[in-house]
């Protein structure tokens, strides 16, 4: 079980948001290494609520994003590991004087993690592994030129394609582990010449196992730091985008044989978001698992 607890940490944390993303519809927070995977191989579904209110020229909305990702991950000889990310949202966005809501499949992604070194030092085990990956535009993309700023933060995908990269590092000794990941997510520019900005992720997670291969119960603590870069709308830098957020949190998975549940739940300890006009408020996630 030490194995598997180290293993699914490997991929706890990837990108979270692109920028302006994080300000509404979740158009790209999908955190592909949010949800530990407990095998080499396997199935899983998740779910991920997350809300943010806007204070706008005084004006003040709601903005809210309920995501089902289905995930699939795929181990080839070993040391690389193949991953799909599928997910279905539901946006909605609500101010004083209405509620629109969107739905539909979001912009799916596509990781390979490669396993470069595992070493046993006495009682303790480190292992570091490199990730790339590809966010492809398969989501909806229709900004109107009414709000420009709540269109870009409402849409089911960026029309861009994206490139992921990450460096992990583990610590295991008996039944705690250690997980850092340093992200780097490079966006490209969408149909319409808008660039969602960069983003660089660095993540630390504390995990202790309690019970055996057959039942376990796994807590664990998180603290996630998360720079956004601004946007730029052809070329030329968007003010009301960018800045940082230190996310703290934790959950716990329980597993039983093959199948394995879990919940997340983060608050945003620090925030600096659009020039202060955005708050990210408490956010949740649940998971269901199967190995293969």
């Amino acid at each position: 079980m030490k194995k598997i607890i180290i293993a699914m940490l490997s991929c706890m944390l990837f990108i979270e948001a692109a920028a302006c993303d994080i300000c509404g519809g979740g158009v790209n927070n999908l955190n592909p290494y949010l949800f530990p995977h407990l095998s080499k191989s396997y199935i899983g579904i998740s779910y991920m609520r997350n809300h943010y209110r806007l204070n706008q020229d005084g004006n003040h909305q709601h903005q809210y994003s309920n995501t089902v990702l289905f995930t699939g991950q795929y181990t080839v000889k070993n040391r690389v590991q193949l991953m799909l990310l599928l997910p279905y949202q539901s946006n909605t966005v609500t101010n004083q004087n209405q509620s629109v809501s969107t739905k539909g499949i979001g912009d799916i992604t596509v990781l390979a993690s490669y396993l470069a070194l595992q070493k046993t030092i006495g009682k303790t085990r480190h292992v570091i592994s490199a990730g790339a990956g590809i966010k492809l535009a398969t989501g909806s993309y229709n900004v109107s030129k009414s709000d420009e700023l709540v269109d870009r933060n409402f849409q089911l995908g960026t029309s861009s394609t994206d490139y992921l990269m990450s460096l992990v590092y583990r610590f295991n000794i008996s039944k705690f582990s250690l997980n850092t990941v340093g992200a780097y997510k490079y966006t490209t520019p969408g149909n319409d010449g808008y660039r969602y900005g960069d983003v660089v992720t660095a993540n630390v997670t504390a995990v202790y196992v309690l019970g055996n291969e057959n039942l376990s119960v796994a807590p664990y603590v998180q603290l996630i730091n998360e720079t956004h870069y601004r946007d730029a709308d052809k070329h030329v830098l968007q003010n009301h985008s960018g800045e940082d957020i230190l996310y703290t949190g934790g959950g716990f998975d329980v597993s039983v044989k093959n199948m394995t549940i879990g919940i997340n739940g983060q608050i945003a300890a620090s925030q600096n978001l659009i020039l202060g006009e955005l708050q990210v408020k408490p956010r949740l996630s649940a998971r269901l698992s199967f190995s293969l």
